[in-house]
C-alpha cells in the first residue's frame, strides 16, 4: 500500500532485504531520502536484521515480527505500527518503516537525520551583554535549548499537530505548577480546533491565537530568543514553538510588555529604568508629533512661540502645499523607503535608504517641495519609533501616526484627542485568554504597576512577585530572607 501511494514520489526510497532465518523472510523497507541519518539505517537497522543469529530459527513473519520487538534484534528506539495512517506519519517525520508483509504489520525506526541550521545569535534581537542563543527551524532543537535553561520537572511540552496537509508539529510549553490552568486550556484548545492546510508562517500561529482579528495591536510576543522566551515561561506564560519556525510564540501579554527588551535586565536597575522611560517618551513622540505639529501650523497658531512662527512661516511661503499634504507625502515616502531597505538585499537596502534620505530629502527642500520643519518632524517621528523592540508594535503605532495626523487635519488638536481617546479605548476593550491588555492599568491592580513595568526594581528586593494580570499559581517569584 505504502508503496503504491507513493508511486510517483521519487525521493521516498523503498528496498527489500532478507532476514538471516533459514527461510528466507523478505522484508520491505521505506524512508525519505535526505531526511535519514544513512550511518543510522545501515548500522543499526540493517545490518542486524542479516547478521543476528537469533534470527535463524524463526520461521514467519510474526516470530520475526516478535523477537525484535521483544529486542532480541535491535536496541534503538522502535515501535509497532499496525495502521497505515501512522506508517504515513512516521516516513513523512523522518523515520525508518520496517514492512512485514505476512503479519501486516510495521516497525517504525527512530533515524532523523536531515540538515538544519546551526544555532547562531538572534538577527532580530540583538543586544550587548546577554545570551546569544536563537532558536532555529527544528523543533525538538528548540525544546532542548528551552529544557537546558528551565530544569523543572513540571515544564510541560504538550505536542500538537496542525495541519491536513503539512501535519506540522506544535509544542505548548508551560510550568505546570505556575501557568494557570484556564489560560494553558484555552491556547490548546485554540490550536487543536483550527481546521487548515497547515502551518507555513507566524502568522498562522498568531491568528490563531489573536481573539481581536481586527485589531491592529498585537497580541503575541514573537522572538528568536531563547532566554526571553525561557523568562516569560518563568512568569507564568504559555510558549509555543513550532517545526519549521525560528521563532517562540508567547501569550498572554499586555501593552507594557511589548517595551520591555531583554536588555533590560542585563544592566544595573537604574540604568534600565533610564532606558524605559526613554523608551516610552520616543514612542509617545513617534506616535504623536506629526498630527500635533499639523494641527498647531494649521489650526491653532496662535500656540506657537512668534521667533518659531515667523521660521516656520518663511520656510513655508516658497511651498506649494498645504502642510497636512507636505507631512502625508513626507510620511508616504519614508513608509516606502522603509519598505524597499527591508526587501531589498541588506547591502543594497543600505544604500537606498541613504540615497533616500539624504540625496532625495535635500533635493527635495532645495526645489521648494518640502519645508525643512515638515522634514525634521517626519524624520523625528520616524527615527524614535525604532527605539520601540518589537517590530509588531512599532508597525501599530505607525498606522496610528497616520490615523492622529488624519484626525488633525479634520479638527487639529480636537481631532487629535479624540483620536487618542479611540486609540485608548480600543486598547481597554482587548483581552487575550481573560488577561485584559492595558494591565496593570486597571482593574485594581496599582501594586503592580511598581512590579517591573515602567520601573524594574534590583533584584536584592526582598520579595519579587509574578504578573498577578495573568493569575500564576505561584504569585512569589523570590523571597529572600
Amino acid at each position: 500500500s505504502l508503496r503504491t501511494m507513493f508511486a510517483e514520489s521519487q525521493d521516498i526510497v523503498f528496498g527489500e532485504i532478507a532476514a538471516n532465518s533459514k527461510r528466507e523472510i523478505i522484508l520491505t523497507y521505506a524512508f525519505v531520502d535526505g531526511m535519514v541519518d544513512s550511518k543510522i539505517l545501515d548500522d543499526d537497522i540493517l545490518r542486524p536484521l542479516v547478521q543476528e543469529e537469533s534470527l535463524e530459527d524463526t520461521k514467519t513473519d510474526e516470530q520475526l515480527l516478535e523477537l525484535i520487538m521483544q529486542g532480541s534484534v535491535y536496541h534503538c528506539q522502535r515501535t509497532l505500527r499496525d495502521k497505515l495512517s501512522d506508517c504515513i506519519e512516521d516516513l513523512l517525520s523522518g523515520s525508518v518503516i520496517l514492512i512485514f508483509n505476512g503479519a501486516k504489520k510495521a516497525v517504525s525506526f527512530e533515524a532523523k537525520g536531515f540538515s538544519k541550521r546551526s544555532i547562531e545569535e538572534p538577527t532580530n534581537e540583538n543586544v550587548i551583554k546577554g545570551s546569544k542563543e536563537g532558536f532555529i527551524e527544528v523543533l525538538r532543537v528548540n525544546t532542548a535549548l528551552v529544557r537546558r535553561r528551565i530544569k523543572a520537572h513540571d515544564l510541560i511540552m504538550h505536542h500538537i499537530n496542525i495541519g491536513e496537509r503539512t501535519n506540522t508539529a506544535v509544542c505548548v510549553t508551560y510550568i505546570k505548577s505556575i501557568a494557570n490552568d484556564m489560560i494553558v486550556n484555552g491556547v490548546i484548545r485554540c490550536l487543536s480546533d483550527k481546521a487548515t492546510d497547515g502551518i507555513i508562517t507566524a502568522g498562522h500561529i498568531e491568528s490563531f491565537l489573536n481573539q481581536r482579528k481586527w485589531s491592529i495591536f498585537p497580541h503575541i510576543i514573537n522572538t528568536e530568543r531563547v532566554d526571553k522566551f525561557c523568562s516569560n515561561i518563568l512568569e507564568g506564560r504559555v510558549g509555543i514553538l513550532v517545526d519549521g519556525l525560528p521563532i517562540g510564540f508567547i501569550t498572554p501579554v499586555n501593552y507594557i510588555s511589548f517595551i520591555h527588551a531583554p536588555e533590560d535586565y542585563s544592566f544595573v536597575y537604574t540604568q534600565s529604568v533610564f532606558i524605559r522611560m526613554v523608551r516610552i517618551v520616543a514612542m509617545l513622540v513617534s506616535v504623536i508629533v506629526p498630527g500635533f505639529y499639523v494641527s498647531i501650523t494649521t489650526f491653532h497658531q496662535e500656540m506657537i512661540p512668534t521667533k518659531l512662527a515667523s521660521s516656520i512661516i518663511s520656510s513655508e511661503d516658497a511651498v506649494p502645499f498645504n502642510t497636512y499634504i507636505e507631512v502625508l507625502l513626507m510620511l508616504l515616502a519614508f513608509e516606502v523607503l522603509l519598505e524597499a531597505g527591508l526587501r531589498l538585499p541588506k547591502a543594497v537596502g543600505q544604500a537606498v535608504s541613504i540615497v533616500g534620505a539624504l540625496v532625495v530629502g535635500e533635493a527635495a527642500i532645495t526645489a521648494n517641495m518640502l519645508s525643512p520643519a515638515v522634514v525634521i518632524v517626519v524624520a523625528a517621528s520616524g527615527i524614535t519609533g525604532f527605539v520601540i523592540p518589537s517590530q509588531d508594535l512599532s508597525n501599530a503605532d505607525r498606522i496610528c501616526r497616520l490615523f492622529l495626523v488624519l484626525c488633525s487635519i479634520v479638527s487639529g488638536l480636537y481631532g487629535v484627542a479624540v483620536g487618542i481617546i479611540l486609540i485608548v479605548y480600543h486598547l481597554c476593550s482587548i483581552e487575550a485568554f481573560g488577561v485584559p491588555y492595558v494591565s496593570p492599568f486597571a482593574a485594581n491592580e496599582g501594586k503592580q504597576l511598581l512590579n517591573d513595568t515602567f520601573i524594574r526594581f534590583p533584584w536584592l528586593k526582598k520579595r519579587i512577585d509574578r504578573p498577578t494580570n495573568i493569575k500564576p499559581k505561584d504569585v512569589q517569584r523570590q523571597n529572600i530572607k
